[in-house]
């Protein structure tokens, strides 16, 4: 980081993915650089970023000491450290009464329970009888959680539909901390993303329905086909809890909707997959508003500039083959936006994500499909 920036623009992101590498894209179009605090010298922000700083036991408190405001790209960070950086008078945005519900979901379930937001029933699980406690008030299937983010590549929810299922998850994962949660009848994923700057102004992107496939997130359809009272619930919603939270920064607020309505899932306090479509599909992107707000700049404009938008995340296929292989033809798609993450290929790793505008999901869709099939060297559509 040069040492002639101002104090105001000494930006430090934790983590160095793709969210991370997106956010330092947008900083560096305002003539802001951060510095990163990477995992490995092949993370995906590290590749195209100078000067990022790997991480090694005790270095975060140092590289903090050089930051004048620290922002958060992923929830694997230790809470305690994170107390301590702040008590010690680093400027952390989120602050860690945000970044504990967001990290930690036990503590953000009795969060939200405490001031009454709609979660479903929950437990936290030390052992089987606790589940099986849980089982005899609520029934199968049951939903097992990780209360902390699982590593990169490894599962975190799992939907057991029995007790030997659950017996295995509880055997396979027991060394970690689990939460058991009722079961939900889902209609609809959504995610809200509400943008808030330190005092509270904050702004809303459209509201989005994540699809998912297998546990994986694989397209994003925006708007949300879910009429207007329950998008402007959604989005006050949204607002309430990043004020509750004293949120800084983007603040993803993902719900399912049920037939009794809308209930909170999960948080995340920094830019969102659900959100890459703002990159070119919004005035002012998720990560440059994240970037505006942690450093108590004014928020662009968040209204959609197209009727409709569809992302395909790309993720890796069994064969291992690098969808950079076939970016010529993925270009070749007219209206499609190809963004390539620069990370190794591996089976169902997010590699990068497509996204297509049009007058309706429909068309969007099939844009953005034809694009992202081009990337896995199958003939488009």
């Amino acid at each position: 980081m040069s040492p002639d920036l101002p104090s105001l623009y000494r930006l430090g992101i934790v983590g160095a993915g793709q969210i991370a590498r997106m956010t330092h894209q947008a900083a560096v179009k305002l003539g802001i650089t951060p510095r990163l605090f990477a995992e490995r010298i092949d993370d995906s922000a590290a590749l195209a970023a100078p000067g990022a700083v790997f991480n090694h036991p005790d270095a975060l408190a140092a590289f903090a000491a050089d930051c004048e405001v620290l922002t958060f790209e992923h929830e694997r960070i230790d809470i305690g450290l994170l107390q301590a950086i702040e008590d010690n008078g680093r400027l952390l945005r989120p602050g860690t009464k945000t970044i504990r519900a967001a990290f930690d979901k036990m503590h953000q379930r009795r969060v939200l329970k405490n001031r009454n937001y709609n979660v479903p029933a929950f437990a936290e699980i030390r052992g089987p009888d606790d589940l099986l406690d849980f089982v005899a008030d609520h029934g199968y299937p049951v939903v097992l959680k990780t209360v902390r983010a699982a590593p990169p590549g490894q599962r975190g929810v799992f939907i057991v539909d029995n007790r030997s299922e659950a017996m295995r998850v509880l055997a396979e994962f027991g060394e970690l901390d689990l939460m058991a949660e009722q079961y939900q009848a889902i209609m609809k994923e959504l995610v809200v993303l509400v943008v808030r700057r330190p005092g509270g102004l904050s702004r809303c992107y459209p509201l989005t329905e994540t699809i998912n496939h297998d546990g994986f997130c694989t397209e994003i359809h925006t708007p949300a086909d879910i009429g207007h009272r329950l998008a402007t619930e959604a989005r006050q919603l949204a607002i309430d809890l990043a004020n509750d939270l004293d949120a800084v920064g983007v603040l993803a607020v993902e719900l399912f909707l049920t037939i009794d309505g809308l209930v909170v899932n999960e948080l995340a306090a920094r830019p969102h997959n659900a959100g890459h479509f703002t990159i070119e599909g919004c005035p002012t992107s998720q990560f440059e508003n994240h970037v505006r707000a942690v450093l108590d700049l004014p928020l662009g404009p968040t209204w959609a500039i197209h009727p409709a938008a569809v992302t395909v995340n790309v993720l890796g296929d069994l064969d291992g083959v690098d969808p950079a292989q076939h970016l010529p033809e993925a270009l070749a798609v007219e209206g499609a936006q190809i963004h390539l993450y620069g990370k190794y290929p591996k089976p169902r790793r997010k590699l990068g994500h497509v996204t297509a505008f049009a007058d309706d999901v429909k068309q969007a869709a099939q844009v953005a499909r034809r694009a992202e099939a081009a990337l896995h060297g199958r003939r488009p559509f």
